[in-house]
């Protein structure tokens, strides 16, 4: 659907945008949610490390780049509370970062952490940092005219926590990266000359105490199970088991490598014990991938009944699971994502033009 929308302003503030998924939200979002706005009117607030994306963008686009001289977290805390003015103007701000800003223009903020409402354990080196995030998000909720997150299961989770925001969320799901879904790349299963090989299995995350890769110390090498090889996208010196010899760590990947690794394996594995959406669940459903993935609400409202679950922090049902992905797979039995994939928009237009409504 094209979307008339040429009186409508909308300022985008990017500034806050962290983590390997945000950035990939972001490099897809931002280009379709332009090319459907009237551009002598639109400004995108952006860091410098997203110099590259928006220069690719229409000439007439207003950019402003914000250099920070304080610590990251500190200036931060410091645009959205006492700077909050700063974004102050005409049309919508469309906050991309979780947290609104204290600013007296309409505001639709994209929310994608989950330790805006889950408790971290107080043991862990972030714990400090997500409770004056939350302090932060708690008092400025009164700015926010409208909240958009990505699942039915964050949704519940938020309004659980906040029920104030009754009313002012809205869920627009992603699909895949555009260079995922133009990729062509499907998942044809194995071949009968590699049917009962070790399994070939694929992490794509950076190490965040939950992602959970320490569940991966608790494994053995007589669990029973056949790995050839597991890649994680952390440094080698994160290797949470260096015993495991079919661990392998290759530090973070570039697009072409992603795809790579995606057409080499057998299965995604997926540790994580909280996501807002879990972006590599909905690449490995687009590619037909098999999914080994936790039992929790993130991960069942995306997957449904199609990918193979275990216990979060349970080792032995971690290794079941994986004995199930590998009867399956000699079995010649494979997922099927479809009912899963027609629950989420089928390119990066349709995201924009579903925020662009919920935000006019």
């Amino acid at each position: 659907m094209v979307m008339q929308l040429d009186d409508v302003v909308l300022r985008i503030h990017a500034t806050n945008v962290q983590g390997m998924g945000a950035q990939r939200l972001l490099e897809s979002l931002i280009p379709p949610l332009v090319a459907r706005l009237n551009i002598n009117a639109s400004v995108v607030y952006g860091s410098s490390v997203q110099t590259e994306l928006f220069q690719g963008l229409a000439k007439e686009l207003r950019i402003s780049y914000y250099k920070r001289y304080l610590p990251n977290s500190v200036s931060r805390f410091l645009e959205c509370t006492l700077f909050g003015f700063l974004f102050n103007g005409d049309g919508v701000l469309l906050t991309l970062g979780d947290i609104p800003l204290r600013s007296n223009s309409p505001q639709v903020v994209f929310v994608q952490t989950p330790h805006l409402f889950q408790s971290p354990d107080a043991t862990t080196a972030d714990s400090l940092k997500y409770r004056i995030l939350r302090w932060v998000f708690k008092r400025n909720l009164r700015f926010a005219d409208l909240l958009i997150v990505q699942t039915d299961a964050m949704s519940h989770a938020l309004l659980a926590s906040y029920p104030e925001l009754e009313n002012k969320v809205k869920i627009v799901c992603q699909p895949a990266p555009d260079w995922v879904l133009n990729s062509g790349l499907r998942f044809k299963g194995r071949n009968k000359a590699e049917a009962r090989r070790g399994l070939n299995l694929f992490y794509p995350a950076a190490y965040y105490h939950h992602k959970n890769h320490h569940l991966l110390a608790k494994f053995a090498e007589g669990d029973g199970i056949e790995i050839d090889q597991l890649t994680l996208t952390i440094p080698a010196q994160m290797n949470p088991n260096p015993e495991l010899k079919w661990i392998k760590c290759v530090g973070i990947l570039d697009q072409e490598r992603i795809l790579t690794a995606y057409e080499q394996a057998d299965a995604l594995l997926f540790l994580s014990l909280e996501e807002s959406l879990g972006l590599p669940l909905v690449e490995a459903m687009w590619i037909g991938l098999p999914i080994v993935c936790p039992d929790l609400p993130y991960a069942r409202c995306l997957c449904g009944d199609s990918a193979i679950y275990f216990d979060s922090d349970d080792v032995r049902s971690l290794v079941d699971a994986l004995a199930v992905l590998s009867n399956r797979l000699i079995s010649g039995e494979y997922p099927d994502w479809h009912e899963a994939l027609a629950k989420i928009p089928k390119d990066w237009e349709e995201v924009s033009d579903r925020i662009l409504q919920h935000a006019v």
